[in-house]
């Protein structure tokens, strides 16, 4: 675990080596006068840590020195997971560009609210980018650490092609009454991105680490939390609650994933296959009184066949 009280940019150059780092995940200070939310919003500002930090005013600049930095120490494997909002993100994008990273999804993270607008529509999501370090990489990519292929919902469809579409609502960790910083990151969300694109015992930077969110949820789920907080009171106290945190905590609580019962999966189904998958659907819902979803399920264990491939058969045969 290497938490420094430093600015990210510096402390990066002196305590960070090359392609040294398996999953960067950030949500830097949005350039919008964060500082002075409270009396936009009138929040109660009693339990937040003083000393926020802002960006600096020239926010591709800013941008551009803390991404040079992220880039040369992420490993070639290696994954970045950017948080912004949208008043910024044309520099933020522009300096992604100039560094060279390469964008593998632009994602947005729709969250419960927004605050209340009357003159424009209310913004309610954030944007997610996940980067990797050059085109061709080939990078770390859990597909089934959150759910199984065969996995589906009550209304028949698939689990894990939900969670993996690039639009994720998450609500926000509100805190009442608990110590923060100004802006949080969901454990929920982060949880997702370390589990898809990291691995046990990988290192897990964070160059802005506000609530420690990433640090708390790395060790959680025993990876290495490495990162940088400027503000020392956010430092001192979330230092404390992070040594707190027995490594590999949070394994226990992970649900265990189904295996794909879909073992010919990407076999190529001759004529023959089809009629037997096809004879077989006709003798469970024919003479066994099978439901036609409750049938499927069957064929999937007996067939080694996904769902859709079956109902294309079924569909053919009809």
């Amino acid at each position: 675990m290497e938490i420094y009280n430093e600015d990210c940019i510096s402390g990066c150059q002196k305590h960070i080596s090359d392609e040294s780092i398996d999953l960067i995940i950030c949500d830097p200070p949005f350039g919008i006068g964060e500082s002075q939310f409270h009396k936009h919003y009138f929040r109660d500002e009693t339990k937040i840590v003083k000393g926020y930090q802002e960006a600096p005013n020239d926010y591709y600049k800013f941008s551009l020195l803390w991404l040079s930095e992220a880039k040369r120490i992420l490993k070639d494997e290696g994954s970045m997971y950017i948080v912004s909002g949208w008043t910024n993100l044309c520099d933020l994008l522009s300096a992604i560009n100039s560094v060279d990273l390469y964008t593998i999804n632009h994602i947005i993270w729709k969250y419960n609210f927004g605050v209340n607008t009357t003159k424009k529509f209310v913004s309610s999501h954030y944007h997610i980018l996940y980067l990797k370090k050059n085109k061709n990489s080939k990078v770390t990519f859990n597909t089934n650490c959150r759910f199984g292929s065969s996995e589906i919902d009550e209304d028949n469809r698939s689990l894990l092609y939900r969670d993996m579409e690039d639009v994720w609502v998450i609500n926000k960790d509100y805190m009442a009454g608990k110590i923060k910083n100004k802006n949080k990151l969901p454990h929920d969300l982060v949880r997702k991105m370390i589990l898809y694109s990291s691995n046990l015992g990988d290192t897990v930077c964070d160059f802005f680490l506000g609530n420690f969110t990433t640090a708390f949820v790395a060790r959680e789920l025993k990876r290495i939390p490495i990162g940088f907080e400027i503000n020392s009171n956010g430092f001192d106290y979330f230092m404390k609650e992070l040594k707190k945190v027995e490594p590999g905590s949070y394994l226990k609580d992970l649900r265990e994933i189904p295996k794909d019962r879909r073992y010919n999966r990407g076999k190529k189904m001759t004529e023959k296959d089809k009629n037997s998958l096809y004879q077989d659907f006709r003798k469970l819902t024919i003479e066994k009184n099978f439901t036609k979803k409750d049938a499927i399920d069957r064929l999937i264990e007996t067939h080694g066949r996904g769902r859709w491939s079956i109902e294309r058969v079924l569909k053919e045969k009809r």
